[in-house]
């Protein structure tokens, strides 16, 4: 056979090394995989394991315990069988989807479980999504750890669903908005019509929609990103719904950039030093407001100990007061 042939196995979940030992090793009869590897421009660790792969599918095969060569078996023979199981694969997979399906959908209509698992970072964002796609009146969130690998992740269904004129409150724990990039994405939430404040010890994450629908961790103790309860149970909603209004009120409210208009006879305070504030009321150390404005815990040190002289306070707790009673941030 010669060089031409091509082949791919990639929709028997197979790649594009294992596609070319493969055929390799179809035009060669019988190889080792050194020789393989040094035909294809590989490591030989590269082709064994590709030789693994294809042996374990049934597409190749050791000419004995103790040989180092192989032999592909005939497409003809190897590969009807592969593309069979497969198919019955995907028939089962689609037929578990189909009923994934339905319970979410029973759910959602009120008519299926009160509690549904939610499985996997795509599961989490779909489902996340829709119930905001489909909010009326109101959406409460608490946006805390733990993350995705890619951290936090923008919410473009919040957008849609304020300029259709429903109402977010949302709490956001330190973590949410230690980046420039994060603290950028809330003042753009915040422009659109967003009601934020900020909590260093806002938990656990939430989304809850008019009071009827929500999504929490799995796992109080251990919650993983990626698994996530839906729930539907109007009892159990209410009692989260209580949870949030409770961290709500002892939170701290962030308000858009030139929302606040200073007090006539106040002195001037810098955006900087509003967003300082906040966030020292909002519970978080130096370190982590640091981490949050992007300068060393030193300057905020020597920050906040001015901001409170100014304020005529000696504890942050009185700067707090002070400062919302100056107009510098909200109460």
């Amino acid at each position: 056979m010669g060089a031409t042939m091509t082949l791919s196995l990639e929709p028997l979940g197979l790649g594009p090394r294992e596609d070319r030992v493969y055929l390799r090793l179809v035009d060669l009869g019988s190889a080792d995989a050194g020789s393989i590897a040094r035909d294809l421009g590989l490591t030989p660790d590269e082709v064994r394991d590709s030789l693994r792969v294809l042996t374990e599918r049934g597409l190749t095969h050791q000419d004995g315990l103790r040989s180092q060569r192989y032999r592909a078996l005939s497409p003809q023979l190897a590969l009807p069988e592969l593309i069979r199981r497969r198919r019955a694969d995907l028939v089962r997979l689609q037929t578990e989807a189909d009923q994934l399906a339905q319970d979410v959908g029973s759910a959602l209509t009120g008519g299926g479980a009160a509690v549904v698992p939610l499985v996997g970072a795509a599961a989490v964002h779909d489902m996340c999504a829709r119930i905001q796609r489909g909010a009326e009146r109101e959406v409460l969130m608490v946006d805390a750890p733990p993350y995705f690998d890619c951290g936090v992740q923008p919410n473009p269904s919040e957008f849609a669903a304020l300029a259709s004129g429903v109402s977010y409150r949302v709490v956001y724990h330190s973590e949410a908005v230690v980046a420039e990039v994060e603290r950028e994405a809330m003042r753009g939430y915040i422009a659109a019509g967003e009601d934020a404040r900020v909590n260093a010890q806002a938990w656990p994450k939430m989304l809850v929609v008019d009071g009827s629908i929500a999504v929490i961790p799995e796992s109080s103790t251990h919650p993983d990103p990626e698994r996530r309860l839906l729930i539907t149970s109007s009892s159990i909603v209410d009692l989260l719904v209580l949870q949030f209004e409770s961290l709500w009120e002892r939170s701290t409210p962030v308000e858009a950039a030139g929302r606040l208009e200073p007090q006539p006879d106040a002195d001037h305070i810098s955006e900087r030093d509003r967003e300082l504030l906040m966030l020292m009321a909002g519970g978080l150390k130096d370190r982590a407001i640091a981490r949050s404005l992007g300068v060393t815990e030193r300057t905020v040190s020597r920050r906040i100990q001015e901001l409170m002289r100014r304020l005529d306070a000696d504890t942050r707790f009185r700067a707090g007061i002070r400062a919302v009673q100056e107009g510098w941030i909200a109460s």
